[in-house]
């Protein structure tokens, strides 16, 4: 099954979301689809019997300065440009429905809750997402209190297809979400005992957020007031992964300043997942 539904989505965390449809743990998913790739989703959908919604609109996704994320913005359905529709996607189409028109109104709230979010994460996101804000991470990471959480929340680990979340979390402490995550933690399980080890073993990660990328510290192990590590997953190969690889460890200034051999690097969000 995992393996059918990577080869149509073309990504694990895209696959996981109508696993979770089709285990009843999640009651409507929201997806972004290549719009050269819909017939084949279609097809997918059709064949296990899922309902399913169309945005009224595209989405292009652009390259942006700033903190790493995955920005879009809308162009219209009939646009020559290549660009990518949501799909709403249950075993109730007036879910899907509904997913669509909150999203199309504006109603972050309704939106996350039709999507099984709960309703703290909904609240949280509601009141700071907006254009400007749209990678809540940070937000978070200032939410949470300290810097050391449990693996289930590592939304960074998304930026590389691993995430046991489809949601910002309010906390990286937040139990609601953590509860999901072990719920969808089990049901990978069910089906690949390998894919989950794969998973938690990526998410067990300290995790580096700056201004030029994201950086994954893979095991990772904390002693005082330093983090040694093995590997370095990254969105940018840049200086800072050349000093990171090269050293092999980081000292912890605080969790928005750490030091890289004599080097000192601020505005970095650090987060250390285990």
């Amino acid at each position: 099954m995992l393996r059918s539904l990577k080869n149509t989505f073309k990504s694990a965390i895209k696959s996981l979301e109508i696993l979770y449809v089709l285990e009843n743990s999640k009651p409507c998913a929201r997806i972004l689809a290549n719009e050269d790739e819909l017939k084949k989703i279609f097809d997918c959908l059709y064949n296990n019997s899922l309902e399913f919604s169309i945005s009224n609109f595209k989405l292009k996704k652009i390259n942006n300065e700033g903190y790493y994320s995955d920005k879009s913005v809308k162009i219209r359905k009939d646009s020559l440009e290549k660009g990518y529709f949501i799909l709403y996607i249950s075993k109730v189409k007036e879910l899907c429905e509904k997913a669509k028109a909150y999203e199309e109104n504006g109603m972050h709230f309704e939106l996350g809750m039709v999507l099984g979010y709960p309703k703290c994460c909904c609240k949280f996101f509601s009141e700071n997402f907006n254009e400007d804000n749209y990678d809540l991470t940070l937000n978070i990471l200032k939410n949470s209190g300290g810097f050391e959480f449990p693996f289930y929340a590592n939304i960074a680990a998304r930026h590389f297809d691993v995430s046991l979340l489809s949601h910002f979390p309010c906390s990286f402490n937040c139990k609601y979400s953590i509860n999901i995550a072990k719920e969808n933690l089990e049901i990978i399980k069910g089906y690949s005992i390998q894919k989950a080890e794969i998973f938690e073993n990526i998410m067990k990660s300290a995790v580096l957020y700056t201004q030029n990328g994201i950086f994954l510290l893979k095991n990772h192990k904390k002693a005082g007031n330093e983090i040694g590590f093995e590997d370095v997953l990254a969105t940018a190969k840049d200086k800072l992964y050349n000093e990171l690889m090269a050293n092999k460890k980081i000292g912890i200034v605080d969790k928005n300043k750490i030091k890289v051999g004599n080097n000192e690097v601020a505005n970095t969000g650090l987060m250390v997942f285990t």
